[in-house]
């Protein structure tokens, strides 16, 4: 049987990092191509929209797909379809072209992410599936500190289109090591019908309560921590005055916390159960969210920064644990239409989220409220509807 070995954590998060890299990595040239496109800030800013909506859709309908054709060939197409979706975007003539390559692009994306993440329960159940996710995570986490710095220091050299084909060959890297990637799935545990009977199982999923618990767990918590994500350009510079260089740096190295608290959650799944982890996670993230909003009442200093550290920290612990927990709920289903209705939900909030984040002039104020509310109704869930503690 295949193992989960630290070699395949590797290559998974590397696909795993296609998400990531696609959205932080061209962050810094949107002013750019906002003017060579001759379009408008909203019209430009939709190009995170498109592959935030590509990125939820790609979540929930392939990782049900996955489970009747297996992992491997999914991973293939989507990998290619990436590589081919990238090169669009570097050679998109006007906004509209690249708004719709873009959200190929997030639904290519969105495929590979979902599908990589659905081998880890195909080979590790209870606590050692919660390190396995925690591992995948944190190696996945580097790619939000390293993307935005390198976006900045790749822009005045290729310009924005350039960032695309930056991406595209990292695709291209992805494609054939898809090809090597071993099945995880075999035949026998493969479930048939995968597109008609798509909703009737992500259907049957819903009807158990702990497994909607941990899914609006990690849903929500990611909310919590997308709202830092979408507002930190507008809090960091425009309210506490840093330079376009010093927030990419500064946002890089607190970006660096998610993937050492993974390494953290790693070590204490094995002493401590993940459910209780995740539920200490979320007050914890609730309590923060609330200072921060306390702290932005009458205009942000510098002196919440370690308190918006501690909102990525705590990201790590929920999203490994959240996720490790739910899938569990739902084996005998499927993992794929478990984690693939998690990731949908996940980019809808995240998708919500971040227009709110921005609402108004103190942009702290609404970001430290929206975290707050995730944070609050992903604990809410996980009292209510988890009744049951985990024996994992």
């Amino acid at each position: 049987m295949q193992q989960l070995s630290a070699g395949l954590l590797f290559a998974l998060a590397f696909f795993s990092a296609a998400a990531p890299l696609s959205i932080d990595l061209y962050l810094p040239g949107i002013p750019e191509l906002q003017a060579e496109l001759a379009t408008s800030p909203a019209a430009a800013q939709a190009t995170i929209s498109g592959f935030m909506v590509g990125m939820a859709i790609g979540n929930l309908i392939f990782g049900s797909i996955s489970d009747a054709t297996g992992r491997k060939r999914p991973i293939i197409v989507a990998a290619t379809v990436l590589l081919v979706a990238s090169v669009l975007c570097a050679i998109a003539p006007s906004i509209h072209l690249l708004i719709a390559a873009r959200a190929i692009q997030g639904l290519a994306g969105g495929c590979v992410v979902v599908v990589s993440r659905s081998v880890v329960p195909d080979l590790a159940r209870g606590a050692q599936a919660a390190r396995g996710f925690s591992a995948l995570m944190a190696l996945t986490g580097f790619m939000p500190a390293v993307a935005p710095a390198l976006g900045g220091i790749l822009l005045p050299l290729v310009g924005w289109r350039g960032l695309f084909w930056f991406i595209a060959t990292i695709n291209l890297i992805q494609v054939l090591l898809s090809l090597r990637l071993p099945e995880s799935l075999p035949p026998e545990k493969r479930t048939s019908g995968a597109l008609s009977n798509l909703f009737p199982r992500i259907g049957r999923c819903l009807r158990r309560p702990a497994y909607v618990g941990y899914m609006l767990a990690g849903a929500l918590g990611f909310g919590a921590l997308f709202a830092y994500i979408a507002a930190s350009p507008l809090v960091l510079q425009r309210q506490l005055g840093f330079s376009p260089t010093a927030f990419a740096f500064t946002f890089g190295a607190i970006s660096l916390l998610i993937p050492l608290s993974n390494v953290l959650n790693m070590r204490l799944v094995k002493h401590v159960p993940p459910r209780k982890l995740l539920r200490r996670a979320l007050l914890i993230d609730a309590l923060i969210a609330a200072i921060v909003l306390t702290l932005s009442v009458t205009g942000p200093t510098r002196i919440i920064l370690p308190f918006l550290a501690g909102l990525v920290v705590m990201a790590g612990f929920v999203g490994a644990n959240a996720n490790a927990l739910a899938v569990e709920e739902v084996r005998d289903i499927g993992a794929g239409a478990g984690s693939g209705a998690m990731g949908f939900l996940q980019f809808v909030v995240a998708a919500a989220v971040a227009p709110v984040a921005g609402l108004g002039s103190n942009h702290a104020l609404a970001m430290a409220a929206a975290s707050l509310t995730c944070a609050a109704f992903a604990l809410a869930a996980v009292v209510a509807l988890t009744t049951k503690p985990s024996t994992s």
